[in-house]
């Protein structure tokens, strides 16, 4: 019995698709006949990354921390299916007391803030069956003593089930 290709011809944007799980998200999507659409910080990244995943991939550098640029990407974009959210700069944990706030700061900037925002910029041009991950790390599921994970979390309640899934 065969199964239908899912992501075949559905358009899939990765916040954060030009390296780590980002990348291999956009590759896999790419490999089941997405058409990919990778936005990262960094522009040379976000090339290399369009040539790594090949075919129809696209793509372009976005910074996620302001939001009028989120509203832009997404404005320019026109109906997709999938929105995938991977950016973040990998979280250093340490003891909470030794903990540099410009640095956690700046983790909680790309983590929930930027996460919204493309949440709130994106949504609107998901087509009807469409999906949003967001992804948080392993912070998420073994977060460091003295600490607790909750922005991720926190903004999923917000926004409830979208399609019937939890």
């Amino acid at each position: 019995m065969s199964r239908e290709n899912a992501l075949q011809n559905k358009r899939v944007i990765i916040v954060g698709g030009s390296s780590g799980i980002g990348l291999a998200v956009a590759e896999q999507a790419a490999s089941q006949g997405a058409k990919v659409v990778i936005a990262s910080s960094n522009a040379e990244r976000v090339q290399k990354a369009i040539k790594a995943v090949g075919g129809e991939a696209k793509g372009q550098a976005v910074d996620v921390s302001d939001e009028g640029a989120v509203e832009t990407f997404f404005a320019g974009l026109g109906a997709f299916d999938h929105l995938v959210f991977t950016a973040g700069d990998s979280l250093h944990l340490h003891d909470l007391a030794a903990t540099d706030l410009k640095q956690a700061r700046r983790a909680f900037e790309l983590r929930y803030w930027a996460a919204l925002a493309a949440v709130k910029h994106g949504s609107p041009h998901i087509r009807k069956g469409g999906s949003i991950v967001l992804t948080t790390g392993i912070a998420g599921q073994r977060p460091h003593k003295g600490w607790v994970v909750a922005a991720t979390r926190y903004l999923l309640e917000l926004l409830g089930p979208t399609s019937g899934r939890a």
